[in-house]
């Protein structure tokens, strides 16, 4: 059973998610090719040579038509329904975190199971492949469903809530919701009924491996009318 880690104070919560904006792109956690040796490299450079050269005529890697595109669609956009995220446009580094957790089962909500299935039998190259695809593709569309829902929304984003020690989800994925590799995703376009599902599993401790704990505090501090009008104005952008 997962166990619940102690929620953070709001400033501390504050001052790591203002830290975080220094982070790099070029991350260690988003290096997947660890050169110990010449003999090592050139193993290395060719396991990836191969992996990138298996591509279908239309150029989609042959891994991500056989194991990504029927949940996450052939451009990352995944099918209506919500079940599964978008990653057209998904920085690659939070891509290749995530996929290491799924591999290290150290991301574990009601949902996972499926994706420590899909990613096992996945080389390092071939798990590189599939971020490096899937973060050149074009972000999804916004859509608004539903405007007095995304204006309630967009007030937490931007505002937080103050009187219960949530800061502004601005502060670690940005004004315009692009997030900030490798820690904060970016969620513009996201599906609503995942985006649900995810701020739930984190309130709830179903979902954890985040960085600091931040989401689990974050959303304790919503019930689920917040969570959906947050949803709808992610939807939206």
């Amino acid at each position: 059973m997962l166990q619940k880690k102690p929620f953070l104070s709001a400033v501390s919560v504050l001052t790591i998610a203002m830290a975080m904006t220094s982070v790099a792109y070029g991350s260690t956690i988003a290096k997947t090719v660890s050169v110990a040796s010449p003999a090592a490299a050139t193993s290395s450079v060719m396991n990836v040579t191969a992996a990138t050269s298996s591509v279908t005529s239309g150029g989609v890697p042959t891994v991500v038509q056989n194991s990504c595109m029927a949940c996450h669609g052939l451009q990352g956009v995944s099918p209506d329904g919500g079940m599964f995220p978008n990653l057209a446009g998904q920085w690659k580094p939070y891509i290749l975190r995530e996929l290491d957790h799924f591999k290290a089962h150290t991301r574990a909500d009601p949902l996972s199971p499926i994706m420590w299935g899909m990613v096992a039998p996945l080389t390092a190259a071939q798990t590189q492949q599939v971020a490096d695809y899937f973060s050149s593709q074009k972000p999804a569309s916004g859509h608004v469903y539903d405007p007095k829902l995304v204006a309630e929304g967009k007030k937490l984003y931007f505002g937080g809530l103050p009187k219960m020690q949530m800061p502004a989800c601005m502060a670690c994925h940005g004004t315009t919701l692009a997030g900030l590799p490798p820690f904060f995703p970016m969620l513009a376009g996201q599906k609503r009924t995942y985006v649900i599902n995810q701020l739930t599993y984190f309130k709830s401790g179903q979902r954890v491996a985040t960085h600091k704990g931040i989401m689990q505090y974050i959303a304790t501090r919503l019930d689920q009318t917040q969570i959906a009008a947050l949803a709808a104005y992610i939807r939206s952008r």
